[in-house]
C-alpha cells in the first residue's frame, strides 16, 4: 500500500495534546494527534469506545494519521518488517481510516493494539513511515455505552465511487463514511479554486508545482472497516472528491479507475 500524494502544507498553530475520557461514557474520548515532520505526538494508551481524533499538523509537509489495527498478537516491529516485503499488505493489518491533516474524525475502538502510520511520501519519494512517522498505542478497558455520533449524511465508498445519501451542504455537518466490502478506499475532499477541476487538483497533489488549484483539503484516509464520522464546516463552492489509494489489481491509483468527481456545495 502506497500513496502517490505529495503536497506542501502551511504550518498550522500548535494545539495542546489531549486524551480525555468523558465521564459516564456520555460523549467520545477526545484525542489530539500532532503530526510532525516526521513523527506522531499522541498518547500511548487510549480508553476503548468512541474516540474523536483531531489532527494537528505541525510540519511543513502534508501528513495523515492512518489508524491501523494489529491483529493476531502482532506488534509495530512486525508491521515494519511486513511493509518491506513486496505484494499486498498482511491480513492482520487492518486500516480503519483516520484524519488527513487537520480533519476531525470519530471512530469506535475495541481493546487491542493499534498503530498510527503515515503513507504519504516526501518530495524525495520516501514515504513518511520510512522516516519514522509511525507510533504504536494500546486501546484498553471496556467500551462505555456512549452512542454513536449522529450523522447528517452517509458516504459509502466502493469500487470505484462514493454514494452520498444526501448532497453536502454549506455549514457544519457530520458525514458517516463507510467502506463497502472489498478494497480499502479514502474520502479526500478539496475545495477547488474558480475555474479549476478535481483532476487538476489530483495532478498537483501528485506533482506539486506553482500555486495549488484548491484552497482546502480534508478527509478520511485508508479504510477497510469501521465507521468514520467526519465533521466538516464547508463554505459554498465547487469541491473535488478523490481517492489516491492504489488498486489491488493493477497498482494504479483509484482515481485512474474513475474514483474522482466534482460536487457543488450550496
Amino acid at each position: 500500500m502506497k500513496y502517490t500524494l505529495l503536497l506542501a502544507a502551511t504550518l498550522l498553530p500548535t494545539l495542546p495534546l489531549v486524551a480525555q475520557h468523558a465521564e459516564h461514557g456520555a460523549t467520545p474520548t477526545t484525542l489530539t494527534i500532532a503530526m510532525h515532520d516526521y513523527a506522531f505526538e499522541a498518547p500511548e494508551t487510549v480508553p476503548a469506545g468512541w474516540v474523536t481524533l483531531k489532527g494537528v499538523p505541525k510540519g511543513k509537509e502534508l501528513h495523515e494519521a492512518t489508524l491501523i489495527r494489529l491483529e493476531g498478537g502482532k506488534r509495530l516491529k512486525d508491521l515494519v518488517e511486513a511493509m518491506k516485503q513486496p505484494g499486498p499488505p498482511p491480513a492482520w493489518m487492518v486500516p480503519m481510516g483516520g484524519p488527513l491533516m487537520a480533519s476531525e474524525v470519530t471512530v469506535n475502538l475495541a481493546p487491542g493494539r493499534y498503530v498510527w502510520w503515515c503513507f504519504i511520501p516526501s518530495a524525495d519519494g520516501v514515504p513518511h513511515f520510512a522516516k519514522g512517522m509511525v507510533k504504536e498505542f494500546v486501546v484498553h478497558g471496556n467500551a462505555p455505552s456512549a452512542p454513536a455520533p449522529t450523522a447528517d449524511i452517509t458516504v459509502t465508498m466502493k469500487d470505484y465511487a462514493w454514494d452520498f445519501s444526501a448532497p453536502l451542504k454549506a455549514g457544519k455537518q457530520t458525514l458517516k463514511v463507510v467502506n463497502a466490502p472489498g478494497q480499502p478506499h479514502q474520502f479526500i475532499l478539496v475545495q477547488l479554486k474558480a475555474g479549476k477541476t478535481a483532476m487538476q487538483a489530483a495532478e498537483f497533489a501528485e506533482k506539486p508545482a506553482g500555486e495549488p488549484p484548491f484552497t482546502g483539503m480534508w478527509g478520511t484516509v485508508a479504510q477497510v472497516t469501521g465507521d468514520n464520522f467526519l465533521t466538516l464546516d464547508l463554505a459554498p463552492g465547487k469541491y473535488g472528491v478523490i481517492c489516491f489509494l492504489p488498486d489491488g489489481k493493477d497498482g494504479k491509483p483509484h482515481l485512474v479507475h474513475g474514483m474522482i468527481t466534482e460536487i457543488e456545495v450550496k
